[in-house]
């Protein structure tokens, strides 16, 4: 049609500010899990859950679309999408309890998890077979990660200091330090002065205590800002969805009867069914792997920085400004790097740099400079892992909808198992058994990886034309979709 490259190009715009929206609420809950701990009266414990519960949601999220997604208007779907993410990101932070905030990002997490599956398939469709198809899937990926590395300067303003791990609450007189009003009457100081004296001391820190937890509520309007933001960025589709008005639901074409039925035996079909369940089964554990090694530091580079290494907040969101920054400029290079190299060259690129990342940390006690260097290393290393492995998954197979949702719900369920394991080891051991989770997830991606590309080696033929063959009709709605009515 005339108007397709007009009409892809305004469908591409759209798609890019939706993921903007996504980078925008990447870092919130990592940035603010500390300070949260304090609002919902909880600890880091029991927070990690908060990462879960997302996640879970992140599955269904997943898991909805690839049922449904070859079957709908896509502009519909974006635009429920974001709104869903975005009025729900504003309640999280408006929560008075933590099973109402779990609740809360568990629902986040179903319409990111949507809106990443479906973005992925969207884009590639939009422009399967075109010379730019690369470049335009990674700067998707590029734009997330410029957001996200904006986001935290957004959310920043709204964190106050924390001094201690427990500022709140220490307010009564019992004093477990070596202060001599603490130590009782001596020297000649009697005790009703000592009195008077600690009683004001108590009258200080009750004021104080007050004052820093109003200034701990200022992060409940960080989730707010970050959920207007995310509303705004889904405009586009909004517009386009009215503008279009394209039906809701898409109607399959009728299919076309086989007047040859095939001669396959029982033992060759079930041969091939195993090895296609077998390679969707690895792709689901590479990015089962993958989000271990991006989501943990995600979710935990702010806390260990606070925790293990005494840094102020200011230095923490630094760490994570560098991490989201290089995180950025990688996806950035990506885009032109993309026409150069080959996918799974730039996805073996990746995997060996974010091995070199998490174990620089095993020597962070004795040197902390290497927290830089590793979030330099790590944000770097798996800025374009994501979209040059839906790459090479496409010069494989079709990317469908279904085929997109194998993808993102094995990252749901990393998302949902690595924070936690995390998150139950990190006061009750050590902080450091992040550090020597991420090295072992990143030995175990590398050899994965190596597997899946001996496989997909020698079946590549076989893989093409059997995902062809079974996928044919839900290409043929996203054709139909992609069309002005």
């Amino acid at each position: 049609m005339e108007n397709m490259p007009r009409n892809r190009n305004l469908k591409t715009t759209a798609l890019y500010f939706t993921f903007a929206g996504l980078g925008f609420c990447a870092p919130v809950l990592g940035l603010s899990i500390v300070h949260m701990e304090y609002i919902l009266n909880s600890n880091t414990h029991i927070l990690a859950f908060a990462f879960t519960s997302h996640s879970i949601g992140y599955t269904i999220g997943g898991i909805i679309c690839g049922i449904i997604y070859d079957h709908a208007n896509k502009e519909f779907l974006f635009s429920l999408s974001v709104m869903t993410e975005a009025s729900m990101i504003i309640v999280s932070g408006f929560c008075g309890h933590i099973v109402a905030f779990l609740v809360s990002m568990s629902l986040v997490g179903v319409a990111m998890g949507f809106i990443d599956t479906a973005g992925q398939s969207y884009c590639v469709n939009l422009w399967v077979n075109h010379r730019f198809k690369e470049p335009i899937l990674q700067a998707v990926h590029a734009i997330w990660s410029l957001a996200a590395t904006i986001g935290p300067f957004v959310i920043r303003p709204f964190l106050v200091e924390l001094h201690s791990k427990n500022p709140i609450g220490n307010t009564s007189s019992n004093c477990s330090g070596s202060s001599d009003i603490c130590s009782g009457p001596e020297d000649g100081y009697n005790s009703s002065s000592v009195t008077d004296v600690t009683d004001l001391s108590s009258i200080v820190d009750k004021f104080q205590s007050a004052e820093l937890m109003a200034g701990i509520d200022l992060a409940r309007y960080a989730y707010l800002t970050i959920g207007l933001i995310t509303f705004i960025s889904g405009i586009l589709f909004y517009i386009l969805y009215f503008y279009y008005c394209n039906p809701v639901l898409l109607i399959a074409a009728p299919k076309e009867h086989n007047k040859h039925p095939s001669m396959k035996t029982k033992s060759k079909r079930q041969r091939e069914r195993l090895l296609l369940l077998v390679f969707l089964f690895m792709l689901f554990m590479f990015y089962y792997l993958y989000i271990y090694i991006e989501g943990i530091p995600i979710a935990y580079f702010t806390a260990f920085v606070i925790k293990y290494l005494n840094w102020s907040v200011h230095h923490s969101t630094l760490v994570m400004v560098v991490f989201y920054g290089m995180h950025c400029l990688g996806r950035i290079i990506g885009i032109p790097l993309s026409m150069v190299l080959r996918p799974r060259t730039m996805v073996i690129m990746n995997l060996v740099l974010t091995s070199i990342a998490y174990f620089l940390l095993l020597f962070v006690h004795a040197f902390d400079w290497v927290i830089w260097i590793s979030a330099v290393l790590s944000g770097y290393g798996m800025s374009s892992t994501f979209a040059a492995m839906v790459l090479w998954v496409s010069e494989i197979v079709p990317l469908t909808g279904r085929v997109a949702a194998v993808l993102l719900v094995g990252g749901s369920f990393g998302g949902m198992t690595g924070p936690l394991l995390v998150g139950q080891l990190f006061e009750a051991v050590s902080p450091m058994w992040m550090v020597y989770i991420l090295c072992v997830a990143s030995m175990l991606h590398i050899a994965l990886f190596a597997i899946l590309f001996i496989f997909v080696g020698k079946q590549k033929k076989f893989l093409s034309e059997n995902f062809s063959s079974k996928q044919h009709e839900e290409i043929n709605l996203n054709d139909i979709s992609n069309q002005d009515i």
